[in-house]
């Protein structure tokens, strides 16, 4: 199973830390950033977290998550194929 969720809606004041602080309390992080625009290095409003185990991921979806007064949108990470296009998943 994935281990890495997708994370949106997220303030522009947040920070690779705040976000894995946030998330750590479904379980142990393996890695977390924020995606930030590589001219203004300001945020995106979008980061990826990797737990270390599946059923932290589950309880971080099922959760209500907010930050900074914003409700943030929490799915599985897709991964990407060499020409960065999504991988069709397997239902």
């Amino acid at each position: 199973m994935n281990n890495k969720i997708f994370v949106s809606q997220l303030p522009w004041s947040v920070c690779r830390e705040a976000l894995k602080q946030h998330f750590s309390k479904y379980g142990s992080i393996n890695h977390s950033y924020v995606v930030v625009d590589k001219v203004t290095k300001r945020s995106r409003g979008f980061g990826f977290v990797t737990f270390d185990q599946s059923d932290s991921v589950q309880k971080a979806m099922e959760a209500e998550n907010e930050m900074g007064g914003r409700k943030l949108v929490v799915s599985f990470a897709q991964e990407k194929t060499e020409n960065n296009q999504q991988k069709p998943t397997d239902n």
